[in-house]
């Protein structure tokens, strides 16, 4: 049976918004969070983003805004527009998306989303054919900051192994009697989550069982060891941090060191890391040369919910900007 530990994942006096997109997962969330409502006093709201990117988005809406209403919750629904400029569809979709929980969200709010194991998964395979390094491995955080708020992923606890939590979160909206979502473009392998989602994990699996569980828990060591060292890492270098690093000072130092200094910079904008390519794209550019007045570096993470950044020159110094 599902359960959730409220007072392991969320400050029961704060509001909570539920991201709800209708689908199976966010639908047991939203359920799972009702339930609880009344015990905890919890002053909940759904969000639903209406991307305009599917025939079948104002179905999905009004979808969204009947269960709502059955359960006797409020939702707030953004209908966006969807530019790629230059960025694949997926990830533009993703960018504006977490624009607006940024601008929904108030003060201490908390937004609880319904990533699980089998996300986990799915993204550090991603990022592992993609070049990342230790950072984009170690996975989703299961609490970091979006906005003036805090994002929570309550499933990525869920003490179960992931095909038993699917089969769970499935029976639990059956004996609910509440329909949910299905979109069929989740089946398209043509995008490189589906893929994995849909033709490489369950191929792993049928090899080595529970490959999705083990990769996850590779995930979580992972998480814990890139803490540790950067822990240790800021203790010696946390003057040389910032949105503003001084390329001198830089090039005195060993490539490593340097490029760590970048890293952590970058992550403490909330900006996803980039790739190994881009990373030595960085080293050549503003350590390995001098750098023009128009040096830049820019790059884009489709995989997740961080923004990709943009590295420019100005009066000697790397300028660290979100993309």
């Amino acid at each position: 049976m599902l359960k959730i530990n409220l007072e392991n994942h969320l400050i029961l006096g704060n509001k909570i918004y539920i991201a709800f997109s209708g689908g199976s997962d966010s639908t047991a969330l939203l359920l799972l969070i009702s339930d609880l409502r009344d015990r905890y006093e919890l002053d909940l709201e759904a969000i639903h983003i209406n991307h305009n990117i599917s025939d079948d988005s104002e179905k999905w809406e009004e979808h969204c805004r009947l269960v709502c209403k059955s359960l006797n919750i409020p939702i707030t629904v953004r209908s966006v527009e969807v530019i790629t400029s230059g960025d694949g569809l997926e990830s533009a979709a993703r960018k504006i998306r977490y624009r607006e929980f940024e601008n929904i969200l108030g003060e201490n709010d908390q937004l609880l989303m319904a990533h699980h194991a089998d996300d986990v998964a799915e993204t550090f395979l991603l990022r592992l054919f993609r070049g990342t390094g230790s950072d984009g491995l170690g996975g989703p955080h299961s609490k970091r900051p979006v906005g003036k708020g805090t994002l929570i992923r309550p499933l990525l606890d869920l003490d179960s192994s992931i095909k038993k939590m699917r089969v769970e979160l499935l029976d639990f909206i059956k004996q609910r009697d509440i329909k949910f979502i299905e979109d069929s473009s989740n089946s398209e392998v043509n995008q490189d989550r589906n893929f994995i989602r849909n033709s490489l994990i369950p191929l792993i699996g049928e090899r080595w069982g529970n490959a999705s569980s083990r990769i996850s828990n590779t995930s979580k060591l992972l998480q814990d060891r890139n803490k540790k060292f950067s822990q240790l890492f800021l203790s010696k270098h946390r003057n040389s941090i910032g949105t503003k690093i001084s390329i001198k000072e830089l090039k005195q130092l060993d490539s490593s060191t340097a490029i760590d200094i970048i890293r952590h910079s970058i992550k403490e904008e909330g900006i996803a890391y980039p790739n190994k390519k881009v990373s030595d794209e960085i080293i050549k550019v503003f350590l390995l040369s001098s750098p023009g007045p128009n040096a830049e570096v820019s790059w884009s993470r489709a995989d997740m919910d961080q923004p990709g950044g943009r590295l420019c020159k100005k009066d000697g110094n790397i300028i660290i900007l979100k993309k």
